[in-house]
């Protein structure tokens, strides 16, 4: 609790200041960012060389549902239903057409999803 009300007291001491300079680092902080470039990192290391996810489907976007959708990195449960309900597609790139995919997104969901053949687990 103290910590809460040094924090209340030093950004109201200092109004014309930015709030971030008076931020005191804690050790709760370091850890919470030694987590996050863990998380990261070790992230990073499941990947094979083509930079898809070990564990991961590639999804085909005419007969895949919501749940495969959302499994996709990148795609939630908007994405998912938009896609959805522009199908049929004969091609990847037609997801340009939906709003919040754009040319670099799709790059990226290039190796998750297909317009022809089944669902299938990669490797």
């Amino acid at each position: 609790m103290g910590s809460l009300t040094s924090f209340r007291r030093t950004t109201q001491t200092s109004p014309g200041g930015p709030w971030w300079k008076n931020l005191r680092l804690t050790p709760a902080m370091g850890m919470a960012a030694a987590v996050l470039v863990a998380g990261i990192v070790g992230a990073k290391l499941l990947r094979n060389a083509d930079g898809i996810a070990e564990g991961s489907i590639r999804v085909n976007l005419n007969t895949a549902t919501l749940t495969e959708l959302e499994s996709i990195p990148g795609i939630g449960e908007v994405l998912a239903k938009q896609i959805v309900a522009k199908r049929p597609y004969t091609s990847i790139e037609q997801l340009l057409q939906i709003r919040g995919i754009g040319p670099t997104s799709l790059e990226g969901l290039g190796p998750y999803v297909k317009v022809e053949g089944e669902t299938e687990k990669l490797r």
